[in-house]
């Protein structure tokens, strides 16, 4: 089992990217999380796990953001790149990844099985991760660059591109970031025994926890740290952000829960309204 040091690149400001935003990039909303936790998540995630893991960002993060996955991670600042203490002591593989790529923990999990040198593509050319030498991950890194000047300055062998990975630059790939984050948020509570009767037309943030024998109907939204207990039905076109809906509640339909909890075993009429906008 190998060691090697993980990487997000986050180096896209404001106006570097199509999103005609005031926001960068990687905090734009994403399941309920920055879209940048996701990427770093998924470098947490990583198994063997990474001996250490930085951030290298472009532009300040605020770490209560990102909440508790930054307990992890070291800040590596281009700015800062003339003081020798901001420097990542980077030697052995380094696994660098675009922060700006949500969904990238199936290439993650590939990469680190590869040799020094190997990156894969994103569908659209970009390069999506690689796996290279610590001299080059810091020489990159010290002059400010990003994953483009990776490939520019160092030789590559690249992997087939990755339909799964997408780098977030404009909001259609932001869209198509979020249906994957859907999916796979969606498929990890179907294994854990929730029914989903559509699940392509639902939304549900990844802080979500559903209990067993639960069913979702069609059009249903649930954000924010929401619990759903066991044995309940959300019928179709509900939204509940941050409530506690208990076990064997039955909510029959365009219910709006917010803030709120809803005991066990109640029924809600439809377009029955609790909390507050």
């Amino acid at each position: 089992m190998r060691s090697f040091t993980g990487i997000a690149v986050a180096r896209m400001a404001p106006g570097d990217d199509e999103m005609h935003s005031r926001l960068s990039t990687y905090l734009h909303p994403l399941a309920g999380r920055p879209l940048v936790w996701h990427t770093l998540t998924a470098l947490r995630s990583l198994d063997p796990p990474s001996g250490r893991l930085w951030l290298a960002a472009g532009m300040e993060m605020n770490a209560d953001l990102l909440g508790e996955v930054m307990a992890d991670f070291a800040v590596f600042s281009a700015a800062a790149a003339g003081d020798s203490l901001a420097a990542p002591p980077l030697s052995g593989p380094v696994l660098l990844v675009d922060a700006a790529a949500p969904a990238a923990a199936p290439i993650l999990r590939l990469l680190i099985e590869e040799p020094e040198g190997t990156a894969v593509p994103a569908p659209d050319g970009r390069v999506a991760a690689a796996l290279v030498r610590g001299e080059d991950a810091r020489e990159i890194l010290e002059s400010g660059g990003g994953m483009d000047d990776l490939a520019a300055r160092v030789a590559l062998r690249f992997l087939d591109p990755h339909p799964a990975v997408t780098i977030v630059s404009d909001r259609r790939t932001l869209a198509f970031a979020s249906r994957q984050i859907r999916d796979r948020t969606v498929e990890r509570l179907m294994a854990g025994g929730v029914t989903f009767l559509l699940p392509e037309t639902v939304l549900v943030d990844v802080d979500v926890r559903v209990g067993r024998d639960t069913i979702i109907y069609p059009g249903v939204v649930i954000e924010g740290s929401t619990t759903v207990g066991e044995e309940t039905v959300i019928g179709p076109a509900c939204r509940i952000i941050d409530s506690w809906i208990g076990s064997g509640v039955e909510l029959k339909g365009w219910n709006f829960i917010s803030r709120s909890s809803v005991r066990n075993r109640a029924i809600l009429e439809p377009y029955v309204r609790r909390g507050f906008d």
